[in-house]
């Protein structure tokens, strides 16, 4: 059982419905529908009765919730513990899929050359498990997407860059020539997942503007790579933010398609706890060295 689930309860119990819950964590909602099933299986009594919209707790969920709270900031101070005797010369970041791509060179250049003793530690995961990971100091430093209506506070935070995502399809591909992303509505589409904001949202977001269905997503991945590789062998279409993701003989096996329209610009930020000086010192120097290739067809 993850720890993460009961804390999802909690705040399930707390707002009342799931789509709430994924609000306040910065989490998407399947990833709350996911963490109550996978809690659920543990009980043979109901956890949660539904009321209309609303997810009415029984008493042993407000038990379980309670039990959760508990443990979890046990857990929390054993972490603060931990951090406090953490070795100065690593340096822990969280990223997601394709900030890990573009940011990690950056990264070992600026925390690791010139310092033989450093060490640079990469996490990748959805959004909402890095942000959460950074308030209880399992980063020292968060390269990701800024979730919707995301309370930053007591954390600093700034957009890093933006970039032009992309539709990729395999080539050959029936809908390789087309123009609009009309002639996309009937496709399905691959992703990285879950994810709280990233590529396939910023399709969707594209295709809710001119009123159209939104796109069908038949195929869920761990990574880029797996991706692509998916889509370079199926009729699969897929939203690549940049092309730094194309690896290998991927670069020969995909194209970008030509669209009239443009995707809504793919925004990475960094965030890092507000006291912390040494992250504060990485982001600037990451700053004057990421240097991120065009995005071009």
């Amino acid at each position: 059982m993850h720890l993460r689930y009961l804390e999802y309860l909690a705040l399930v119990i707390e707002h009342g419905s799931f789509a709430a819950a994924a609000q306040a964590s910065g989490v998407s909602q399947p990833a709350i529908s996911h963490g109550m099933r996978k809690l659920q299986e543990h009980f043979d009594a109901p956890l949660l009765m539904r009321s209309g919209r609303r997810c009415v707790p029984t008493e042993l969920a407000l038990q379980v919730a309670s039990e959760g709270v508990s443990l979890a900031n046990r857990v929390e101070a054993l972490a603060a513990a931990t951090t406090r005797r953490s070795n100065p010369e690593v340096l822990r970041v969280g990223l997601t899929p394709s900030a890990a791509v573009v940011c990690a060179p950056a990264l070992y250049g600026v925390w690791c050359q010139g310092h033989p003793r450093r060490t640079l530690e990469l996490s990748s995961v959805d959004e909402g498990r890095l942000l959460s990971g950074l308030r209880k100091r399992e980063f020292d430093l968060v390269i990701s997407p800024r979730p919707r209506r995301y309370d930053p506070s007591g954390l600093e935070c700034q957009s890093l860059y933006q970039l032009q995502p992309l539709v990729y399809s395999r080539r050959n591909h029936p809908l390789a020539g087309a123009q609009t992303l009309a002639a996309l509505q009937a496709a399905e589409w691959a992703a990285v997942g879950p994810s709280v904001r990233g590529p396939v949202d910023v399709l969707s977001e594209a295709f809710a503007v001119r009123r159209m269905m939104a796109p069908r997503v038949a195929a869920k991945c761990p990574d880029f790579t797996s991706m692509l590789n998916l889509v370079a062998h199926t009729d699969l279409l897929a939203v690549v933010p940049h092309v730094a993701l194309l690896i290998g003989d991927l670069r020969k096996q995909v194209a970008p398609l030509r669209l009239r329209e443009t995707l809504p610009l793919y925004e990475m930020w960094w965030f890092h706890p507000a006291s912390s000086r040494r992250a504060a010192g990485v982001v600037a120097a990451l700053h004057q060295k990421l240097a991120l290739t065009p995005h071009k067809p």
